[in-house]
């Protein structure tokens, strides 16, 4: 418990830092402006830039809290346990507060609603049946890492990689078992800075996993062929059937 309590106190300081590096910027523009007035211009701009970004980072703070109730909600819902009884329950448990600590962090940290259900479901998983709270934490942490570029890749990472073309002419050459690098360029053009990054985050949570190795690489030199793990598909599924509620929501 005292380690999960740090959390909107790191939130607090965060959000300090920003409104202190928001005000001296805002303040040594005002001053490299203007001049011989630099005193003055500079203690105006710091006053409405407080006013401002404290007004940002007032917005920033009420969504993440937004998110950190969906979870609660929607987990009730998924534990079909009234939400005061949900509460109450994990308020009785160390392990399922340590669970609820790790949804609701990942929650407040992802714009993504699908992902948010998706960790309101893994929460009211664990209530349900301690037994699960393990596997659920798992699901969750893996779920942490991913956001909407993450599930492009994953999705596409599910997908049967295309047949290179045959030599010597024919309609189709041999299918590599995984996803290499131009194959998945061609795919994702967007992703070309970024793809080593991506693919670090799904392989650090066992999402997915390079099924190259020890095999002979393509003439071109690439080797990597990325594959989804099952516990990948699993975290994809989860995703899709929280998006599948978003539409039958709306």
């Amino acid at each position: 418990m005292a380690e999960d309590s740090k959390g909107p106190n790191r939130a607090a300081d965060g959000a300090g830092i920003v409104v202190r590096a928001a005000t001296s910027v805002g303040a040594a523009v005002a001053g490299a402006t203007i001049g011989l007035d630099a005193g003055a211009a500079a203690l105006a701009a710091k006053e409405a830039v407080d006013v401002a970004s404290g007004r940002l980072i007032g917005l920033i703070m009420r969504h993440r809290e937004e998110r950190a109730s969906r979870v609660l909600v929607t987990g009730s819902v998924a534990a079909d346990i009234e939400l005061d009884r949900f509460v109450s329950s994990i308020e009785s448990s160390p392990q399922l507060l340590a669970l609820m600590a790790e949804s609701v962090q990942a929650a407040m940290d992802t714009p993504l609603e699908a992902k948010i259900r998706a960790l309101g479901g893994c929460l009211g998983r664990g209530v349900r049946d301690e037994t699960k709270v393990d596997e659920e934490r798992l699901r969750v942490r893996g779920l942490a890492r991913v956001d909407e570029p993450e599930v492009k890749l994953m999705e596409l990472l599910e997908q049967e990689p295309p047949a290179m073309p045959a030599r010597g002419g024919g309609s189709e050459g041999r299918r590599w078992p995984g996803w290499r690098r131009p194959e998945l360029l061609t795919e994702l053009p967007g992703f070309a800075a970024v793809l080593d990054a991506s693919i670090a985050r799904l392989t650090s949570e066992g999402l997915a996993l390079d099924d190259g190795i020890g095999r002979v690489g393509a003439d071109d030199g690439f080797r990597e062929m990325w594959i989804l793990t099952d516990f990948g598909k699993d975290s994809l599924q989860l995703l899709r059937a929280a998006s599948s509620g978003i539409s039958s929501d709306s």
